[in-house]
């Protein structure tokens, strides 16, 4: 507070800053807590607070047959000026600052729930189809693995699983684009799931709001690979190493010579014992099926046969 406005404001009752429909008591210092209802007509006095001409500049308290509607912006607008005139700021008066604080909060209050009414517009269930895109290729890799095993040795089984992840997140970015347009946003172009549902999701959310389904999308993907990755350098994917070797080593041979056409041996072979014995099941061209035995000679050596 300036020493002019100690000077010039003497104590009494003055309009309110913060409110049209009252009046508030000022000290002679600060703005105090002390307010009441603006009198109807002009009183020359007023008990101890006697509305002075000289107090307020010359500015006289008018009477007021009706309440004008005052914004939030105009109350702030308010404490702006007596600053500006006098000298007298919300941090030097609590009252008026915390009420000016108040309507600010008031003002952004709803900006932030139409931010977030935005964002739920935004949410598709497509765009949540494509967070979920990684562990769709998961499973796919892992069903094409078994195949190209287990059924048929075809590269072409790993080409449709990795092809099949990319098809789905275009067409979900195609129903989502058509929701977005129906809402009134303005979508990005489905071609950019082709470079992944991640690249199309980060484009997507420069246009919308919302970032839920890029946060899915990562920790998706985390999980779904970082976990196999995990366990395979804590040694927990030994015995499955094992296993896709003996029935890899198996296959080759006994197809390749026209000795079965096809081999399945167990998904998991502790291949730490040295002695142990188990069995895969080989079908000759016949349909016969019959038992193959492969003993563990030693860590990463086997052998095999057919059974008699």
């Amino acid at each position: 507070m300036t020493d002019q406005a100690t000077r010039v404001v003497s104590a009494g009752w003055y309009q309110d800053p913060a409110s049209s429909a009252q009046v508030r008591w000022w000290n002679g210092i600060a703005w105090t807590e002390h307010v009441r209802e603006k009198p109807t007509t002009s009183p020359t006095t007023m008990g101890q607070g006697a509305i002075a001409q000289r107090g307020l500049a010359g500015e006289a308290l008018e009477s007021s047959t009706a309440e004008t509607a005052e914004t939030h912006e105009q109350r702030i607008a308010a404490v702006r000026d007596l600053e500006h005139h006098f000298g007298i700021g919300a941090v030097e008066n609590p009252v008026v600052g915390a009420r000016a604080s108040s309507a600010t909060a008031t003002v952004t209050a709803p900006t932030t729930a139409a931010s977030s009414r935005s964002a739920a517009r935004a949410s598709t269930a497509a765009a949540w189809m494509i967070s979920l895109s990684p562990l769709l290729a998961l499973v796919l890799a892992i069903v094409a693995a078994y195949i190209y095993l287990y059924l048929a040795q075809n590269v072409v089984v790993f080409v449709i699983a990795a092809a099949i992840p990319y098809l789905l997140c275009v067409v979900w970015a195609l129903a989502d684009g058509r929701t977005l347009r129906a809402r009134g946003f303005t979508p990005p172009t489905p071609l950019l799931a082709l470079l992944t549902g991640l690249g199309y999701l980060i484009v997507r959310r420069t246009r919308v709001p919302g970032s839920g389904p890029i946060a899915m999308l990562l920790v998706v993907a985390v999980l779904g690979f970082g976990s196999p990755l995990l366990a395979a350098g804590l040694g927990q994917t030994q015995g499955l190493t094992n296993a896709l070797n003996i029935q890899r080593t198996i296959s080759a041979d006994y197809i390749s010579h026209d000795k079965a056409v096809f081999v399945n041996c167990p998904p998991f072979v502790d291949a730490s014992t040295v002695g142990s014995l188990y069995t895969c099941d080989a079908t000759l061209g016949t349909g016969v099926h019959r038992t193959i035995w492969v003993s563990i000679d030693g860590y990463g050596k086997f052998s095999y046969s057919f059974g008699l």
